[in-house]
């Protein structure tokens, strides 16, 4: 089965698609990423086939984008996705050339278009369910937030919203509405009916992170996060396990691979209020300065796989990625989050819900607040239990076999392109 995955964003959005195509690959498949290409060479280390995708996404204009909490959204859409449609198609249109199916990030809204162009049975990936536009399971909307704690009034508020964000997004969208109208496929309203195939909508989370709702569409199937192994290299290695050995479980801190060039002094104050509460610290920092303090109390790495680091922490400090809190629930290991934009303050409600962590607002971060909160995670015997029974629930190779399990169903009974979606108004 000849599988094109195609993505368009950051990090967080290619790491689970090369972990599906590492898992078809392993089932006998022959996957191939479709993603801009400032991300081929990672894809060509893995040994899979790689095809081009624009835009290409520019890490200065993502890291001002994934900054703005309020009109990041917009931006996103507004100044790259949507100006860009035509081009995503074509490119699209070639990767899928001779393949049997189609599976696509959350961004790739001309998924539909190509589907029926080349009679395509296709899936979409919702790593996060904020992105799954559910009014019956209210999430925080960065550009509102006020509006989640409406949700003690039913789900009107939520669907008063939804109007609100369909009628904008359709304004902005008006370059993929007018290809649309030339292949003659799609229904116009594009964030809450074209992005979602009739084939397959996967939900790649837990039913502990969102449980499914009757206004998910039709087609929708639950499996749970995708983990993508990666290692790190012996040198950085050596130096984990020897700060490790040579004293108590330490804090770690990240704020992923995009939010991490927006941390300013944030590492130095981390460095701070780990040493203020007598704990050592691994700081994940990328390419920003290392903080002024002891080595034998904080090790400052540029980049650690989470899975290395995470399970031998004493409390985990993040920013709220879903795939930053994966790897915290899979570890078992309470956490403080410092959600900025996007999905991130909805993954940090979700986290403080189930009762494994505690959200600090990141406009709020200050050595006081910090220590404040990261006392609480570390404090809370109840929290790291519960964090500890969650993680027993998390299989992610059982998760994987259901994601492909899934995905092998396109090719035995694709849907036909007229099949019935949940109306967008129901939603």
């Amino acid at each position: 089965m000849r599988v094109v995955l195609a993505m368009l964003g950051s990090f967080g959005d290619l790491y689970p698609m090369l972990a599906i195509g590492q898992a078809l690959r392993a089932h006998g498949h022959d996957p191939i990423i479709a993603a801009p290409a400032v991300y081929g060479s990672r894809v060509a280390a893995l040994g899979l086939p790689f095809h081009p995708l624009r835009p290409n996404f520019p890490p200065d204009v993502l890291m001002g984008i994934f900054g703005d909490p309020v009109h990041g959204g917009r931006r996103l859409l507004l100044d790259l996705v949507f100006p860009h449609a035509r081009e995503t198609y074509a490119d699209l249109m070639d990767a899928t050339q001779g393949a049997d199916a189609l599976v696509v990030g959350e961004l790739i809204y001309v998924a539909r278009l190509v589907a029926a162009r080349r009679a395509l049975p296709w899936a979409n990936t919702m790593l996060a369910p904020a992105t799954m536009m559910s009014a019956l399971d209210p999430s925080v909307l960065p550009w509102f937030p006020a509006g989640y704690h409406l949700r003690h009034l039913g789900a009107w508020p939520q669907r008063v919203l939804f109007r609100l964000l369909r009628r904008q997004t359709n304004r902005w969208a008006e370059p993929l509405l007018a290809l649309q109208r030339e292949v003659g496929v799609g229904t116009g309203d594009i964030m809450f009916a074209d992005k979602f195939s009739p084939d397959l909508v996967l939900a790649l989370f837990p039913r502990a992170f969102g449980t499914p709702q009757s206004d998910w569409p039709a087609a929708s199937v639950q499996t749970g996060f995708p983990f993508f192994a990666q290692e790190a290299s012996p040198g950085t290695a050596a130096r984990i396990d020897a700060f490790l050995a040579a004293g108590t479980p330490p804090v770690v801190f990240t704020l992923g691979t995009t939010v991490v060039h927006l941390a300013h002094d944030f590492y130095q104050i981390a460095a701070d209020t780990a040493r203020a509460l007598g704990r050592r610290a691994i700081l994940l920092m990328g390419n920003n300065p290392p903080p002024d303090a002891p080595a034998d109390e904080v090790l400052a790495l540029d980049y650690a796989p989470h899975s290395l680091v995470f399970p031998r922490a004493a409390a985990i400090v993040q920013h709220g990625g879903v795939g930053g809190c994966a790897e915290a629930l899979r570890a078992g290991v309470p956490v403080l989050t410092i959600p900025f934009a996007f999905d991130q303050p909805d993954n940090a409600m979700r986290m403080s819900r189930m009762g494994v962590g505690v959200v600090l607002p990141h406009k709020k971060v200050t050595r006081e607040s910090l220590a404040r909160s990261l006392r609480a995670v570390l404090d809370d015997t109840a929290l790291a239990a519960r964090a500890r029974a969650m993680a027993r629930e998390i299989d992610p190779e059982r998760d994987m076999a259901a994601t492909v399990a899934a995905i092998e169903t396109l090719q035995v009974s694709p849907a036909q392109s007229t099949r019935r979606m949940v109306p967008s108004s129901d939603r």
